[in-house]
């Protein structure tokens, strides 16, 4: 009885603390966002990022890189929500869109052509740098079609409540992509988890697993000849 009781507390527990978080990140969302669909967002983004942080951890990262990346993503963030409200990149769009002609007349593609190129020959320096010509082929590739897709959203008009949604959601993917860049290459999980294993232990159970067979074999023996 005891136990059924405190098992449909422990239930009860479990959907409360599922009802706040799931709640509360619909409610910020619309709130100050003025969508239910960031608070989904950043709800999703922050346990995601959470787990890559404790995995991180338990792979023997120190928590310097966990703190450095959190400050990089804020960072990040707010100077983002920032520029966006403030319209800096869709003031300087338009007015490069007003020197041009169609179809570059208007500051979203001005933004989807710039965003193409940058992004594209960042991908395309880093990937060709690591797995060669066909890596950084891909990267351009890959990088024009993301850099277009960014640079439009980045050269469209923002108000303030979805520049602050829309950058909260880009610190959220950048936290455990920059500590993955900063600890990830100094991990060695082999390392870790060697140091985890009852070494000791195992070999005194071979031990004495040994000293059994033997001990069986010897009374084996001893019965035979009787």
């Amino acid at each position: 009885m005891l136990g059924a009781q405190a098992g449909i507390m422990l239930a009860l527990a479990l959907l409360l603390v599922n009802m706040i978080y799931v709640g509360g990140f619909l409610f910020l969302g619309e709130w100050l966002f003025g969508s239910i669909g960031w608070g989904l967002a950043h709800g999703v983004l922050f346990a995601l990022a959470l787990i890559v942080v404790v995995a991180m951890l338990m792979l023997g990262a120190s928590r310097g890189p966990v703190i450095a990346s959190l400050v990089v993503a804020v960072l990040v963030a707010v100077v983002l929500a920032v520029v966006l409200a403030l319209n800096v990149v869709h003031n300087t769009a338009t007015y490069f869109a007003q020197q041009l002609a169609a179809p570059l007349d208007s500051p979203e593609a001005v933004g989807a052509l710039a965003g193409a190129v940058i992004v594209g020959l960042v991908l395309l320096l880093v990937l060709w740098r690591v797995g060669g010509a066909g890596a950084g082929i891909a990267g351009l590739v890959a990088g024009g079609v993301m850099g277009a897709l960014l640079g439009f959203l980045l050269a469209s008009p923002w108000t303030t409540p979805p520049a602050a949604g829309f950058a909260i959601t880009v610190g959220l993917v950048m936290w455990p992509v920059v500590l993955l860049l900063l600890a990830g290459p100094a991990l060695d999980p082999a390392e870790r988890f060697g140091r985890l294993k009852p070494s000791t232990t195992i070999e005194t159970a071979n031990e004495t697993k040994a000293w059994l067979e033997n001990e069986w074999r010897s009374r084996q023996k001893k019965l035979v000849k009787r």
